[in-house]
């Protein structure tokens, strides 16, 4: 009697557990999730994306403030201009065509939101010193933490519910009847031609729609229990501990192992000959500035040559800037003045490499006009220097909020790279310039190999496009699906091509 008493108290204690891990909200929210996670492989991972990928991601942004708002979180001034700007970009999807773009956004309105959650549910949410390692427990280390709540959550309720156990069995018995029933249809099928050839056309037609149904429901699983386990672990407050401030504090202090004079010395070596390598390319540098290309070079051998040096220069820079910051002893608000000019005089040897760079690459563009790869890095380029420069300022100042002059300007960047539809200003560009005979010539193969958000200004400008569109109006004439195409730009680009369409 006393092994059933005791029996009994622990299967109470087990329930009054569970009711207190898991609300009705919990788990009419995983339910929800299984249908939002087979949305994102719909509508963001299988297909181009368009207006329902917007759609998704606003119909997510709202389910998850009003589980928010349930949980009695309220967003403050910071979290409100992070949900604007997860609206906002999220609009992307609709307005570009460009599918690099659109593969860029997606990468970003995800962590966007997954930090908006963070930030909403935290104690304290402003962009600070420890950014980065709130954005790395935001994205990786709460929402795992509660990945394993969801099928819990899901079978919580349904298990004691009679409707689940007459789906069970009724499940059950759909499982053993398979192999009968295809026992009796291949005998039909042997008898009789006509039942055969129904089957075969049921079966052509509703295998491959099935078969994909159910391989993306599989596969937005792990999308649902992650959404689950992000909301289920902030709202709970699970793993709040980890990377705490003062933890990350004390994991700073720790790498603080190196005498500052080990440092200046293994430096000073390297910024000496960096000097010494801009006063002997001084002529090479500054032509770019002059418009005049050096003996030997081609305008194509130039800009790369640039290119490439940019980059080396940079990761090596930042990685020298990083180490001497991290390992000194002395740094911090403590940090002396000869480490604060080692960082300043790296950094502005950098903006001056990149800016020697954006030069190169200008009087490139005006020689052959524009490309995806040329705006892309030039782009890049303005980012780096931007960087460099909140590098300086933070010697200068140390009260100055590097992180998130950093994140600001990455937005701002990012937003000029989403919404200023990169391949119109490519069309736009290269034929003004070729009408006005600055480009010798106008590359209209290339041109129509843009996106819908370039051709839209090809057609528009009334370019023979005869020879090298063919292709294109076929796939609008015959194969323009609405996942594919839903979009501002490739809306207008079917409604010019079908009005010239036979």
């Amino acid at each position: 009697t006393e092994d059933k008493d005791t029996t009994e108290d622990k299967d109470t204690t087990e329930d009054k557990d569970t009711k207190l891990t898991f609300h009705r909200l919990d788990c009419v929210l995983a339910y929800v999730l299984l249908g939002l996670g087979f949305a994102f492989i719909q509508f963001v991972l299988w297909n181009t994306t368009g207006f329902f990928t917007t759609l998704f991601f606003w119909c997510t942004a709202i389910i998850c403030m009003q589980y928010l708002k349930r949980n009695h979180y309220s967003m403050n001034k910071n979290s409100i201009v992070t949900f604007s700007l997860l609206i906002i970009f999220s609009m992307v999807f609709s307005i570009t065509a460009n599918d690099f773009i659109k593969f860029l956004n997606t990468i970003f309105v995800l962590v966007l939101g997954i930090y908006w959650v963070y930030g909403v549910c935290k104690d304290k949410y402003t962009i600070g010193r420890f950014f980065f390692f709130d954005l790395l427990k935001a994205v990786f280390i709460m929402p795992f933490s509660g990945f394993a709540k969801a099928p819990k959550a899901i079978t919580y309720t349904s298990e004691k519910s009679q409707s689940y156990k007459n789906i069970k069995l009724a499940l059950i018995g759909l499982i053993i009847t398979i192999p009968v029933t295809v026992l009796v249809a291949s005998l039909l099928t042997s008898a009789d031609s006509g039942v055969e050839h129904m089957l075969n056309l049921f079966y052509g037609k509703i295998q491959e729609k099935v078969f994909l149904l159910i391989l993306k429901f599989c596969m937005g699983i792990p999308v649902a229990f992650y959404i689950f386990g992000m909301l289920y672990a902030n709202v709970r407050k699970e793993k709040a501990e980890v990377f705490s401030e003062e933890q990350c504090e004390e994991k700073m202090k720790k790498l603080r192992i190196s005498p500052n004079l080990i440092l200046y010395s293994a430096v000073t070596p390297i910024c000496f000959l960096y000097i010494l390598f801009f006063i002997s390319q001084l002529h090479y540098f500054l032509s770019a500035f002059m418009g005049e290309l050096p003996e030997q070079y081609s305008f194509s051998e130039y800009a790369r040559r640039g290119f490439f040096e940019l980059c080396a220069i940079a990761v090596i820079n930042l990685a020298i800037i990083l180490a001497i910051n991290l390992f000194s002893k002395n740094t911090g608000k403590d940090k002396p003045v000869m480490l604060k000019s080692y960082s300043i005089m790296i950094a502005i040897f950098t903006i001056m490499i990149i800016v020697t760079a954006l030069s190169k690459m200008m009087m490139y563009i005006s020689e052959y006009g524009l490309t995806q790869l040329r705006l892309y890095t030039s782009w890049f380029m303005l980012l780096l220097a931007l960087t460099f420069l909140w590098i300086i300022f933070k010697q200068v100042k140390v009260s100055f909020n590097f992180e998130k002059s950093l994140v600001l300007s990455f937005v701002v960047m990012f937003a000029v790279l989403c919404f200023s539809k990169v391949d119109g200003i490519i069309a736009n560009y290269n034929i003004t310039m070729y009408q006005a005979s600055y480009l010798k010539e106008l590359d209209v193969n290339a041109l129509c190999n843009l996106s819908d958000d370039g051709l839209l200004y090809v057609l528009k400008e009334g370019i023979d496009t005869k020879d090298y569109l063919n292709y294109r109006v076929d796939e609008y004439k015959y194969n323009f699906y609405p996942y594919g195409k839903f979009n501002i730009s490739s809306l207008r680009v079917n409604a010019i091509l079908k009005n010239d369409m036979p």
